[in-house]
């Protein structure tokens, strides 16, 4: 069960997070150009050249975790051609509803995402009322939240496959 994709699922969410809050750390470095004349609207984004190189390097990363990732989902869906994963369904991945045992695993690790995003989201929302906040500490904040999130629903299902797999 360690090997089911599903299980390994959050952690290439935790991945795709830390590289958009690079490519975000990059981005709000850059310098941004807005103009509106009567007719017409430009932006434009300049790169130093720190920015550009991290870019240079953060793209490749980018487009080979794209492929692999890709390349794993299809290799899942065709070994598990009855519970396939797809990117743009409604319901997340994550999700192992083969049986009913695993469908309480599932309920025990969502309900904890829940109770962790029904305290830290006032909690956050508080604090960037109070605080004032830029756009990279906003984006931080959402990335620190998704990737508590992603690590709680993990180890609580980790556990459950690690138990299984001792027996």
């Amino acid at each position: 069960m360690k090997k089911d994709f599903r299980v390994q699922y959050p952690l290439w969410q935790m991945g795709f997070a830390l590289l958009f809050l690079l490519f975000a750390i990059v981005i709000t470095g850059a310098i941004s150009n807005f103009a509106k004349a009567n007719s017409s609207f430009t932006y434009s984004v300049e790169l130093g050249a720190l920015e550009g190189f991290m870019v240079f390097l953060l793209l490749p990363v980018f487009i080979g975790m794209v492929l692999l990732f890709g390349t794993k989902i299809s290799k899942y869906n065709k070994e598990h051609p009855r519970n396939k994963i797809t990117i743009w369904g409604i319901k997340p991945a994550e999700y192992m509803e083969d049986d009913e045992a695993w469908q309480m695993i599932t309920t025990k690790a969502t309900q904890k995402v829940y109770t962790f995003f029904s305290w830290s989201l006032p909690l956050s929302a508080v604090f960037h009322l109070f605080l004032p906040a830029s756009q990279l500490l906003i984006i931080l904040n959402i990335i620190v939240l998704s990737m508590t999130q992603y690590i709680i629903y993990y180890v609580n299902i980790r556990k459950h496959t690690m138990e299984e797999e001792e027996e």
